[in-house]
Parts: structure tokens; sequence; C-alpha cells
């Protein structure tokens, strides 16, 4: 099944210095929310605790991020963040869970999967969703990446988003990896 997520948010605010302004987050999660989009990410492009940890300090807070986003926690859709696997901290799963979101997507480059697995489980612990994004998913074959998948899916992974980070796959290798 495929469903849709934005993402605009997060992976979009590479372009606006890692993240975009309070105004605009409550804004766009204020339009998301109303046209029931039914999964929306949001928040520093780095993802949850890259203010702290890696210094992303040209967006806002995920304390601001998280703040803004509570209004829209009863709209129907599922609000979430990511978590880059190499910047996993356990209190970020709890200031998700603390903050009422539906998710935490993890994401590693495709073959790392298994730095991503205390995060998965984590998550999964603290009664989120666990959402995993391969990330340079072309570096694996499409076999490789299901066996790494079905180690994601016996951690407890709800979702896997397969990306093409270079933006360089045809339509016949997106529909194999697939």
């Amino acid at each position: 099944m495929v469903e849709l997520m934005d993402c605009t948010l997060r992976d979009g605010a590479n372009v606006v210095g890692k993240g975009f302004s309070a105004g605009i987050t409550d804004l766009v999660l204020n339009g998301l929310t109303a046209c029931h989009v039914p999964i929306i990410e949001f928040g520093n492009a780095g993802g949850i605790g890259a203010y702290e940890v890696a210094g992303f300090t040209a967006a806002e807070t995920d304390q601001t991020y998280l703040k803004i986003a509570q209004k829209y926690l009863d709209r129907g859709s599922d609000l979430g963040m990511f978590l880059n696997a190499k910047r996993y901290r356990e209190e970020n799963v709890a200031l998700a869970k603390e903050s009422g979101l539906a998710f935490l997507r993890v994401g590693a480059d495709a073959g790392d999967a298994g730095i991503a697995l205390p995060a998965i489980r984590d998550i999964k612990a603290a009664g989120l969703k666990a959402f995993y994004s391969v990330m340079k998913a072309y570096i694996l074959s499409p076999d490789q990446l299901a066996e790494e998948g079905k180690v994601l899916e016996a951690a407890g992974l709800d979702e896997i988003t397969i990306m093409d980070s270079a933006g360089t796959m045809l339509p016949d290798q997106v529909a194999e990896y697939t």
C-alpha cells in the first residue's frame, strides 16, 4: 500500500537554513492538516536532536516546533519527526512521546540498518509508530534491500521509505526496488 506522507517541513527545510521559521511551520501545518494529509513530518532538517547534537542552529529548536504542532495533533493527521540514526539519543524518543507525536522516522543509508535497530526498538517501546527511511537505496541491490527490510521488520518497523537520494533512479529501477 502506498500512503501519502508530506515531509516538506523537514526535508524541504534543507534549502532554507535547516529549518523553516515558526510562522511558516504554523501556516503549513495548518494547511496540511486542514487538507487531511495523513502523515506529516516536520521540524529541523537534520531531525529531532540535530539542533543540539549536530549544530543545526539555523533552524528553530525542537521544543519550538513541538509547541507549534500541539494545536494540530487532534486534526486526524499523524505528526512526527525525522531521527537520524547516527544522532540517536533516547531522550529524543521520550520528547516525541511526551509531545504527542504519532511517529518518528529513523533514517540511515542503505546497508546501515543495524545502527537504527536500537532507535526502532525504543520508539516501539514508547508506543509510537516506527518509520524508516532507507537513504541512498541504490547502494544495495533490490534483493539486499529486501533482506535489510526483513531485519527492520523483525525489530518492529511499521513502514519503510525507499529513497533515491541522488534522484538518478529510472522508473523501471524504482519498480524493481519497490
